[in-house]
Order: structure tokens, then sequence, then C-alpha cells
């Protein structure tokens, strides 16, 4: 005879132990993730957890679970990766894939800062720089020799002036992972640079900046700087960006990409800021 009493029982707890497998789980959306800006944006289900640990070549942390979800992002890089994420005793992995480098990072920064420091010459120097790159040499009496070193010493003080006037505008000489480099009245530059390699860019600046004409003009000048340091034709940028805006259902919150010598700008705005990510 089968005791209805203890059998209810182990029915009772068969239950609660199906119900308690079924609040813990584990699972991403995606077999494979693609770039999304600067990283790859990993979502997934998570029950019966308050956070979930991950790690990737390019990061580790942990993520909080909020309605049973959660979301990491994962710097690109040129490499293919895989994504291990934990909760308790289950485990679920997923990849992102790799995406293409802008180009060797020193060398970016070293053309937009050179770029930028000459910006903040007067513009007599700014002549005397263009003057000398075309100027072929000649026999100098000593009487030019001498102007000549005059005006070189004078052009080496504006440089050095320049230089400290633009420093904190400046990208540093070296970056490795995600992360603000830059923040002025122009905006902000984020940046994700991987083994030297420059994998993209974040233009950041607010929507209130773009009324004032001051702070429009210093994000001009970043933008602009920006663009040109990684191949783009700032002017053709720009113009297309002006037409996109003008054009665009005010309701929007992104413009269609925009593409200059090989390099993607794409647009967003959220009701305090603008958003550009330059990415190959």
């Amino acid at each position: 005879m089968i005791n209805v009493k203890k059998f209810g029982l182990m029915l009772a707890g068969l239950s609660v132990m199906l119900l308690a497998g079924c609040g813990h789980q584990l699972t991403t959306t995606k077999t494979t993730y693609h770039r999304d800006g600067l990283v790859a944006v990993v979502k997934g289900d998570a029950g019966g957890v308050k956070r979930v640990s991950y790690h990737a070549k390019t990061i580790s942390g942990h993520a909080q679970v909020n309605d049973g979800k959660y979301v990491i992002t994962v710097p690109v890089s040129t490499a293919k990766q895989t994504v291990t994420i934990k909760a308790k005793n289950k485990t679920v992995t997923t990849k992102v894939a790799a995406a293409t480098s802008m180009g060797d990072y020193a060398k970016i920064a070293k053309t937009y800062n050179q770029a930028l420091i000459a910006s903040a010459l007067p513009a007599d120097v700014q002549k005397q720089l263009k003057a000398a790159g075309t100027t072929k040499p000649t026999k100098l009496t000593p009487a030019q020799q001498a102007a000549m070193a005059k005006q070189q010493a004078a052009i080496k003080a504006a440089m050095a002036k320049a230089t400290a006037a633009t420093k904190d505008a400046q990208l540093p000489a070296s970056v490795s992972g995600l992360k603000q480099v830059v923040a002025t009245a122009g905006g902000k530059i984020r940046l994700n640079v991987q083994a030297g390699q420059l994998m993209g860019i974040a233009d950041i600046v607010p929507m209130s900046a773009l009324k004032n004409k001051t702070q429009q003009k210093q994000f001009g000048l970043q933008f602009g700087l920006l663009a040109t340091a990684v191949g783009a034709n700032a002017k053709k940028v720009a113009s297309a960006f002006q037409k996109a805006t003008k054009d665009q259902d005010s309701s929007a919150t992104t413009i269609k990409t925009i593409r200059s010598n090989g390099v993607k700008f794409n647009v967003g705005f959220s009701t305090s800021e603008l958003f550009i990510y330059m990415t190959k």
C-alpha cells in the first residue's frame, strides 16, 4: 500500500526542486555578438541571482541582474573573444566577433596632438610654418641666417606656449582598454585601445554646448581633428552630418551611418548628449 501522506510530501518536494531549477537559469540571447560602437553588448537571462560574473580577453567583472536580465559590455578587439558568464553553479559561454582596427593608436594620437597644437598657434606663426614647409633650401647670407635663427626661436617659443595651452585637450601617448581620455568644454573623448590598436572613438558633447557659440566651435575643432587623424575627410563628414540632422525626424535618436575613406560615423542622441562613434 502507498502511504498517501508520504507520497504527497514527495510530490511537494519535487515541485519545489523543479521550481528552484527553473528559477536559476543562465542564458545569452545570441551565440555571437558584433560591435556596437566601441563594444559588443552581451545580453541574457539569469533567474534566481542578483548578479553574474563574466570574463573575456578585454574585460572581467560583474553585472547586476534586473528583472531576471543582465547586460554586459565587452570592448571589441582585432581577435575573436570567448565570453564566459557564471552565476552560482551555472556557466554559459558566447562569442564576440573580431572587429577592424582604425590603426596604430600612438601614430593617430601624435597626428591629432600635432594638429591640435598647430591650431592654437597665432595666425602669423601658422603661415610661417606653412611657408617653411614649402620653401626649398638655398644658400643664405649671414644676415639671412641670423633672421632665420630669430624666426625659429620665435616659432619654438610659440609652439611651447601652444603645447601648454592645449595640454588638457591632447590625447595621451598611450592608452590600454576602454577609457575616457579627454574632457573639455568641447566634449569628452572615449577610446577603446587594445594591444596598441585603436578600435574606436566616441566623441560626446552636451546638447547644451551646441547652443553656445564658443563651445560649439571647440567641439567642431575637436571633431574635425579626430576625423582627420583617422583618415576621414572632415569637411565632407561635417557637411553630411549637418544635412542629416536637418533632414531627420525630430523624434529620431540616431541618424544614418556616414562613411568617409573607410571610416564609419554613427551618431546618436539622448536628451542631454550627442554621441558620435568613429569606427572601421
